[in-house]
């Protein structure tokens, strides 16, 4: 058999080839070996500024450990997961990280070795708790022998008097009472067992909810015998009682005395307890997917709705979607991380505002501050509310910053030619927090007053700080609808920040929309000093052919007249505003952060989505959620957290493009690529053909 050279020669070279292949992917597959890069323009495969400059801080070792299934998961949320964890690894040095399925029997051991290092690592406080829940259960099994021994008293004492004596219903009804307390006494044992019995569904003890049943419980039933002692002091001291009623009240009150005084002993210790991190990682377990990061001086959880943000679902058509859920998981970690560091304390964020119902839950259109709420707890920010028409100033907390954020009555209330009597209320209310020398953050919206002569009381908050706002005009711009027609928005998109101040820095290049923006007058335009105080401009309105201040701004953008010279403006105007003064009250500066716009931070602006390919989401306005996270790190001194955060990341924007560029890369993507295309084919053929 002769067997051609070039065919032999063929064969070695592609055996080479192979062999080469195989080898080259052996090594490309060892860790230390591999090499990756983010192409992309956002670096939306990488760890925003803000997390790599924590992780180059880090000091011990540290552990993420994120617990989730596969079944029922998107594939592309488990690899979103998996780039997120594998960037943390690779940041640091001193970061472990491990994926947990609990339906997995190959996790078991894994997820054991999870609850066993919570356990150890809490140790000290559980034993506290458990030795208060001990001393509460103790009380209540003898609060309860004690009622058992009093009923049969009672009814014995009934049955001996006559049924017209008034004491009989009291005593009748002081029965009932007992048997009540007693069968709740039951009910309470029932749901301790429940707190603190582990298994399957629950992997660890719920301590904070037997507590809190135990400290209510004991804390209720006090207050009731020291009722009872009263109706037994009655007893004894009126001489028209029967004499038997009368003996029963003088040798029983102080053994109900006793009881009254050591069930509120026992309440005290369970209401005192600091909080304990332990049991909202148990609930987050029990609840479903979670992340726990772990560091050398405790643990901390990132809950499902806080990882997934899953709060956010939005209804369009017949399904439903969400964002892209890989930008909330990073931030969530990271403040978990930062928060177990201990170096920034989260300020806490206080919404102040005079509406009838919450603004933290659903509302009609998405006038509620629920979006901007779930990314502040994302931070590990905690979020309160003050409803001014309803209590006095809430006391602060003494251990961390609290900043004032205050929203205007809605634009209905606005419109109206008076000041209603809970619009006053919040309008004394910003004014006593600027007197205080409390961080404010006030944003304003337009009024209807001006157009009667009327002088309104909002534009005099700012006063102060050496900042005037025309509360009665509105900058309109003249816009082209899909159709081509004229038309004009009371909203303006601005992605251009002073980066000369910190948090103009982190909002730069990020599209945020303003409805009704107004216009910020400063008392030196040259933007320094003005006594006491350091303005700083961080956004402004551009002037612009399209744009002007409409005094008639309630009307619709349709029937507006042209505007005319006076309505037009030349410089530019100033919309958001930094200031820094001195404390009036006590040492130190106070911070204020002015927005001329109502509804910047509500839902139905800084909550909008829009699809980018196939079930992600991003957001439309990115600049509202991260101004609002600046600004409130800002305004509680946490400058050190003022970086761009994952949350602006999903979706590369682009700016700074002219008319011509951008006529260039139309001809380049619908001719000249695709022409190129053709043509490298064209040639190709030629090749083959000769």
């Amino acid at each position: 058999m002769v067997v051609n050279a070039r065919t032999v020669n063929l064969a070695v070279y592609l055996g080479a080839v192979v062999t080469i292949a195989v080898v080259v992917n052996v090594l490309a597959a060892h860790p230390r070996l591999r090499w990756q890069a983010d192409a992309t323009k956002t670096r939306a495969y990488s760890l925003s500024p803000q997390t790599k400059k924590l992780l180059a801080g880090l000091d011990g070792e540290w552990l993420i450990a994120v617990v989730m299934g596969d079944e029922g998961v998107d594939r592309a949320l488990l690899r979103q997961v998996e780039q997120v964890l594998d960037r943390y690894r690779k940041a640091s040095e001193r970061i472990s990280v491990v994926r947990i399925d609990p339906a997995d029997p190959a996790s078991l051991d894994t997820y054991e070795a999870l609850l066993t290092r919570l356990r150890n690592s809490y140790r000290e406080p559980i034993a506290e708790y458990d030795a208060a829940l001990a001393d509460g259960r103790d009380a209540l099994q003898g609060f309860r022998v004690f009622l058992q021994r009093q009923t049969g008293g009672l009814v014995t004492l009934g049955k001996g008097i006559d049924p017209g004596d008034v004491a009989r219903p009291e005593i009748d009804q002081l029965v009932a009472v007992i048997s009540l307390r007693l069968e709740q006494a039951r009910q309470v044992e029932i749901e301790l067992d429940r707190a603190v019995t582990t298994g399957d569904s629950r992997p660890l003890p719920d301590y904070e909810t037997a507590r809190s049943v135990l400290a209510v419980a004991l804390t209720t039933w006090g207050d009731e015998i020291y009722q009872i002692v009263e109706l037994l002091n009655e007893w004894r001291d009126n001489p028209a009682t029967n004499l038997a009623v009368r003996r029963y009240g003088a040798a029983h009150r102080e053994d109900f005395q006793g009881w009254a005084e050591e069930l509120a002993a026992r309440a005290d210790p369970l209401k005192h307890l600091p909080p304990l991190e332990l049991a909202r990682i148990g609930r987050s377990l029990e609840a479903g997917e979670t992340a726990i990061v772990f560091g050398p001086h405790g643990a901390a959880v990132v809950p499902s709705e806080q990882l997934f943000a899953r709060v956010n679902l939005r209804s369009r058509g017949s399904g439903a979607v969400t964002f892209d859920q890989r930008f909330r998981g990073e931030q969530a970690i990271s403040a978990a991380i930062r928060v177990l560091q201990g170096d920034v304390e989260m300020p806490l964020c206080m919404l102040v505002h005079a509406q009838d119902e919450s603004l933290l839950s659903r509302r009609a259109q998405n006038i509620d501050f629920v979006g901007s709420a779930e990314i502040l707890r994302a931070t590990r920010v905690e979020v309160r509310e003050w409803l001014v028409t309803r209590s006095g100033k809430p006391t602060p907390p003494r251990d961390r910053a609290v900043v004032w954020v205050v929203v205007p009555p809605p634009i209905p209330q606005r419109t109206s030619l008076a000041v209603t009597d809970a619009e006053r209320k919040l309008i004394d209310a910003v004014r006593g927090l600027i007197a205080d020398g409390e961080p404010v953050l006030l944003s304003l919206a337009p009024s209807g007053m001006s157009r009667t002569g009327q002088r309104d009381p909002w534009r005099n908050l700012a006063a102060p700080f050496g900042l005037s706002v025309d509360t009665g005009r509105v900058v309109i711009e003249a816009v082209r609808t899909a159709q081509g027609e004229a038309g004009a928005q009371r909203v303006i998109q601005l992605s251009d920040y002073s980066d000369g101040h910190a948090i103009g820095s982190a909002v730069h290049g990020l599209q945020t929309s303003f409805d009704l923006p107004i216009a910020i007058g400063l008392a030196d335009p040259s933007g320094a000093v003005f006594g006491d105080v350091r303005q700083s401009v961080i956004a402004f309105v551009a002037p612009s052919p399209t744009r002007w201040l409409e005094p008639d701004w309630m009307v619709s953008p349709s029937s507006l007249d042209e505007p005319d010279a006076e309505q037009r403006f030349s410089e530019p105007l100033p919309l958001v505003v930094a200031v820094v003064r001195r404390n009036p009250v006590e040492s130190g500066s106070q911070r204020f952060l002015l927005v001329g716009s109502g509804g910047w931070m509500l839902s139905y602006l800084a909550d909008v989505v829009v699809p980018v390919g196939g079930d992600r989401m991003v957001l439309v306005n990115p600049g509202n959620y991260e101004l609002l996270m600046a600004g409130i790190s800002w305004l509680g001194g946490a400058d050190d957290l003022i970086l761009s955060s994952p949350v602006s990341r999903q979706v590369a924007r682009l700016e700074g493009l002219t008319p011509s560029v951008l006529a260039l890369w139309r001809w380049i993507a619908l001719a000249i690529m695709p022409g190129a295309c053709l043509g490298l084919g064209i040639a190709v053929w030629f090749v083959r053909r000769s």
